[in-house]
């Protein structure tokens, strides 16, 4: 229960501008996000995201008001771990992740514990579970001083399920917050597609920043407490949702090899010598 607390975040009703939301280790989530290409949606032969101007994270964003003002009820919690990148030269980025979390996990769904309009401030107690099945993989090579360490090889998607709908996240930014032996802090932002599974029509497509705080119940339990802005395609901020999930282990940590024909291990040797970590490598 302290470790929930201690990550609790501050929700207060405001009117339009958006302030910045604040979790207790003063991170803050954007005010606005770039506006996403309509010519490049995930799983299009384009190859998949465009945007009008490369991420940030703090500050404002100017928003193309032509376009439309999409809503969506929904937050989904999505892991480190993603697959497949599109671009012919995708960016790879590593970091640290505690030992104790290296390993295989699986989810079955998520609860919502409060949402708040940034439209119009009314913050709702929710408490509802939702269904978002999520298979994750913390950890993908060793170094010399047995460190683990996770690889994104990005944009990247990945297919989830979530109440009837196939929803596909495209993974366009992550990084790490904050690292300690027992706890991780990420932030990443998604884009977002839901399309019924019968037909492939799409039901929606909205963008997603989330701050999620990894830490351990016990060795076979992971829980993740994460606040979620949803934004418009536009990049405007709809409204906030804090979620609690539990992942259960379901695998040891293995090291790999390859990820889509890169080297893993030459990959880590590589960065590591980059950041001055040369004692490090292998």
């Amino acid at each position: 229960m302290r470790k929930i607390l201690f990550l609790l975040i501050a929700l207060i009703s405001i009117a339009t501008p958006v302030k910045a939301e604040t979790i207790k280790l003063g991170i803050e989530h954007s005010d606005y996000l770039p506006t996403v290409s309509n010519s490049y949606v995930p799983g299009s032969s384009h190859g998949g995201y465009a945007q009008q101007s490369a991420p940030q994270y703090r500050g404002g964003y100017q928003i193309d008001a032509a376009q439309p003002n999409q809503q969506h009820a929904g937050f989904y919690q999505q892991s480190a771990s993603m697959t497949v990148p599109r671009p012919q030269q995708p960016m790879i980025e590593w970091f640290q992740v505690p030992k104790s979390m290296a390993g295989s996990w699986s989810k079955k769904g998520d609860i919502t514990l409060d949402v708040t309009d940034l439209r119009t401030g009314m913050k709702r107690q929710v408490g509802a579970w939702t269904d978002n099945e999520m298979l994750v993989h913390m950890g993908h090579q060793m170094d010399k001083a047995g460190n683990v360490w996770h690889v994104n090889i990005l944009p990247s998607e990945k297919d989830s399920v979530s109440n009837g709908k196939q929803v596909r996240f495209m993974t366009v930014q992550q990084v790490c917050e904050q690292y300690t032996p027992s706890n991780l802090l990420t932030r990443t932002h998604y884009v977002i597609t839901e399309s019924y599974p019968n037909t492939g029509q799409i039901a929606e497509q909205f963008q997603q920043e989330s701050l999620n705080h990894y830490s351990l119940a016990n060795e076979a339990e992971m829980q993740n407490l994460s606040s979620n802005r949803v934004f418009t395609y536009a990049g405007q901020p709809m409204r906030d949702g804090t979620l609690q999930s539990k992942f259960m282990r379901i695998g040891p940590f293995v090291p790999l090899g390859q990820m889509n024909g890169i080297d893993l291990a030459q990959s880590l040797n590589q960065f590591l010598l980059s950041k001055g970590m040369a004692q490090l490598a292998q």
